[in-house]
């Protein structure tokens, strides 16, 4: 602990003598200063750390009442503890003076020792503990500079992890439309290839002309909306309020060319009450991905070939969608691992394994629902199948 520095100031020798001999003789880790007026005293306090100062009133020049003013003006020495000298037969005369100045105490001359001693224990204690509080004050504030320079150190690596996953995400979107553009371009591809090839051999029919090109159309319109659904994935979906049948049946919409000309039926079985708070964009891209993968599955049968989609408030009181398939089913080996990113069981040129990955990602992060799959059996019109579930559950609100 530094020393507790006290200014004595008094014109008259012997009593500046009598305080030096008191507090030295007396009190410990103290470090006394003497002055004998009140410019000289001023002064002091500018070069020194001054704790406490004991000032006589009655000084010629500046006296003790005026010295105490300029103390208390200016910020540095402001707060620095003053305790009166003054007469015995001037005590009522100037204890208002200088309380209103700001003095903490008064001491009468001549000097009764114990109580000099008693009061500067006194408030030497007090100083030692506001050190001790400033110390810890100081290195409380140490410490929070040094969380918010973490803070501010964690959120700019949080940034950089941001930046890094939008890199990532928009690299998974590039490969999910490669994934979702490869058969359309490759269908466009035979067709045009094959007018070309028919025109040239002159066996070119107009009627076959005219629906290659008609095919060539919906599928472009088909990549169209495609790269408009992906634009309303790729960015942040706004929150509203929506009646599920409604999206549901737009997702179906998008995909009408797509289940004709494979000749897939879609059963579906709503609840057109259904209305909930969520991301619609994002639930529209997911059951896009799903539905696409469906078909995938389903190009590989040679009966009929159905989508089912029901949705419902099931017992736990959440929106539940259900979509299934009479494709077969998923390997068991597999069952656990189709939203895997990358996860695929088809050649490299039908896709990279993100559609399903995405619906997860949609579904648990964004919707603050659950995505499950499994194998099922069903009948329909009496007829027994076996499929691909997906099972889809969402609350009313988030």
């Amino acid at each position: 602990m530094k020393e507790i520095k006290i200014l004595a100031v008094d014109d008259i020798e012997a009593n500046r003598v009598s305080l030096q001999y008191l507090i030295q003789e007396y009190l410990e880790n103290v470090h006394l200063i003497l002055a004998t007026n009140g410019e000289d005293a001023l002064k002091i306090t500018y070069k020194e750390e001054i704790d406490i100062i004991i000032l006589d009133i009655q000084m010629p020049g500046l006296d003790g009442f005026d010295t105490a003013k300029y103390l208390k003006s200016n910020p540095k020495t402001q707060n620095i503890p003053i305790i009166f000298l003054t007469a015995a037969f001037k005590e009522e005369e100037f204890q208002q003076k200088g309380f209103q100045i700001g003095a903490i105490d008064y001491l009468t001359k001549p000097i009764e020792n114990h109580q000099l001693i008693n009061k500067l224990n006194l408030y030497i204690e007090v100083i030692i503990k506001n050190k001790q509080l400033e110390a810890v004050n100081d290195n409380l504030y140490k410490a929070l500079q040094k969380e918010i320079e973490l803070k501010e150190q964690i959120q700019k690596q949080q940034l950089e992890l941001i930046e890094q996953s939008k890199m990532a995400a928009l690299g998974e979107m590039i490969g999910n439309i490669a994934h979702q553009w490869r058969q359309p371009l490759s269908l466009i591809s035979t067709l045009a290839s094959g007018i070309k090839l028919n025109i040239e051999l002159g066996i070119a029919k107009e009627k076959d002309i005219l629906k290659s090109s008609e095919s060539i159309m919906n599928t472009t319109q088909s990549l169209s909306e495609m790269i408009d659904n992906f634009r309303e994935y790729s960015y942040k979906d706004t929150l509203a309020e929506f009646n599920l049948s409604y999206f549901i049946h737009k997702t179906i919409n998008t995909r009408e060319h797509l289940i004709k000309e494979n000749n897939i039926n879609v059963i579906l079985n709503l609840d057109n009450t259904i209305t909930l708070i969520n991301l619609p964009n994002s639930l529209v891209q997911a059951l896009i991905n799903i539905i696409q993968n469906s078909k995938d599955a389903l190009d590989k049968i040679t009966t009929k070939k159905y989508i089912f989609i029901d949705s419902y408030i099931n017992k736990n009181n959440l929106i539940e969608i259900v979509i299934k398939d009479n494709a077969g089913g998923i390997k068991t080996e597999y069952i656990n691992k189709i939203f895997e990113p990358y996860f695929t069981t088809k050649h490299k040129a039908n896709g990279i394994g993100l559609g399903l990955n995405i619906s997860y990602k949609i579904i648990n992060d964004s919707m603050y629902g659950k995505i499950k799959a499994r194998n099922c059996k069903f009948k329909y019109n009496d007829e027994e199948f076996e499929g691909a579930e997906i099972t889809i559950n969402l609350p009313f609100k988030i």
